[in-house]
């Protein structure tokens, strides 16, 4: 009879082995699929191309090319987002494009609805992968990395485990951003990048960016390049709606600069 129970109880541990094995996040490709549905007739001014990494088949790239440009611009949009979306990516795209400046927008990885950023932490691995193989196409020696909320998270995690890269700046939106009584796990440490930066956070931002803009204001900025700069957009939420023309703005000033 002993035996018989210690059959069955090694039997539930085969069984449940597996529930634990894949408890690790994985992005939710259902949702991505939906998100490429819906904006693709939306991009009629670049080409959406198709990317693969390593851990995945594919995933969309939307492409901006101009002849005779002094560099490239990589675009990450925020958590659970798209390329295009309205408030941030988009004004900002667009102004690159009247300016005639190579674009890449990378669709990065999406889970559902209502997941926060310690979800989000948990598939760095995936959006490691999509801008390693994003700059691989671009292909260029000097490139600009606008990310905003999220996206600054997956470039931070990518530059922690990219050091040597050809990154010549970067503009950082809503950085630092994470869900209520979380801790930011992948905070960017500022000394160990030789680059300017431009900080940009709005009056009303998450108290996690203030905070942020906060430490870069006084840790980063004090000893660094005298290029970088920490913005704030008066009467701007996390989000920036409404106020797309001063992000823009901010963004134009500082460009001028490089």
């Amino acid at each position: 009879m002993s035996l018989f129970k210690g059959y069955i109880h090694f039997s539930l541990i085969l069984l449940l082995a597996p529930v634990y094995s894949y408890s690790v996040e994985i992005p939710d490709y259902k949702r991505e699929q939906n998100i490429n549905e819906q904006i693709i007739d939306y991009v009629i001014d670049g080409d959406v191309i198709t990317l693969n990494s390593k851990l995945e088949k594919k995933f969309n790239l939307i492409v901006n090319k101009f002849s005779n440009t002094s560099f490239s611009v990589l675009m990450l949009h925020g958590r659970g987002l798209h390329p295009v979306e309205p408030n941030v990516m988009e004004p900002i795209r667009s102004f690159l494009i009247d300016q005639k400046i190579n674009i890449y927008s990378l669709q990065l990885p999406v889970l559902s609805k209502g997941k926060t950023y310690n979800d989000y932490y948990k598939i760095f691995d995936y959006s490691d992968d999509r801008i390693s193989e994003a700059i691989k196409y671009i292909d260029d020696d000097k490139i600009i990395i606008i990310a905003h909320s999220c996206g600054v998270h997956m470039i931070s995690s990518w530059l922690k485990k990219n050091q040597k890269n050809n990154i010549d700046g970067l503009v950082l939106i809503g950085s630092g951003a994470v869900d209520k009584n979380q801790n930011n796990k992948s905070s960017i440490n500022y000394s160990k990048l030789n680059m300017p930066i431009l900080n940009i956070y709005g009056e009303y931002d998450h108290g996690s960016v203030r905070e942020n803009s906060f430490m870069f204001q006084h840790e980063y900025l004090r000893n660094k390049y005298s290029l970088s700069r920490n913005v704030e957009i008066l009467g701007s939420d996390h989000d920036h709606k409404d106020n797309s023309d001063s992000l823009v703005e901010a963004v134009k000033q500082w460009l001028k600069l490089l």
